[in-house]
């Protein structure tokens, strides 16, 4: 449970971008059922929700598979996250999702896996992420 917590700060946790403010809500979801939710508003890049941005508080992610368009998508990628405890070898995150016009849906899973002789097992988390643009960033 103590990674299921450390991973939801990495996830929930956001970069500012210049452009277009966003509120994003995000719930995720351990496998006893245990649920994260999380609303917070961001500034994205205008021409549009890059995902490996959103999810970027999982830290370098690197798209490994991607198909179809913005209005409709699934997604693969792998991410490495600074900080994040030695045993904890990868990170890949499983997903579909849609953006139309000034709304996005995504669903994911990541799963965490852990390095050769670690005391617990691979886990997964699922998740969803809904968004709805609010108008541009004050930029300071």
């Amino acid at each position: 449970m103590q990674y299921l917590c450390f991973l939801m700060v990495f996830i929930t946790s956001s970069t500012a971008f210049a452009g277009d403010l966003w509120e994003v809500s995000s719930t995720s979801f351990s496998l006893d059922g245990t649920s994260a939710p999380y609303t917070q508003r961001s500034c994205f890049p205008k021409d549009g929700l890059d995902l490996a941005k959103i999810l970027g508080g999982l830290g370098n992610c690197t798209i490994v598979q991607k198909s179809g368009n913005s209005s409709a998508m699934t997604f693969s990628m792998t991410c490495k996250t600074q900080g994040i405890p030695a045993e904890l070898a990868s990170m890949n995150v499983t997903g579909d999702s849609s953006l139309n016009g000034s709304s996005f849906n995504m669903h994911y899973v990541i799963t965490v896996n852990f390095a050769q002789g670690a005391k617990v097992g691979d886990f997964k988390m699922s998740g969803t992420a809904e968004a709805h643009k609010l108008g541009q960033c004050d930029e300071h």
